[in-house]
């Protein structure tokens, strides 16, 4: 694997990494006695999170 693909595939899980944060927060909120905005509230942190890494700590080089 080139470096250019590995780089790609790092920030393709990312990005899924993200969504998957929201959608665990979204199904918290079906799941147990809490509104869903409370659950991906709670979803969004991490994945706040991961786009602040993903931003600041390891940018993505052109």
């Amino acid at each position: 694997m080139t470096e250019s693909a590995a780089v790609h595939c790092r920030y393709d899980a990312l990005l899924a990494a993200v969504a998957v944060a929201l959608a665990v927060g979204g199904l918290v909120g079906f799941a147990f006695a809490i509104p869903v905005a409370v659950g991906l509230a709670i979803g969004s942190v991490p994945a706040t999170g991961l786009v602040g890494y993903a931003l600041f700590v390891d940018p993505p080089a052109t």
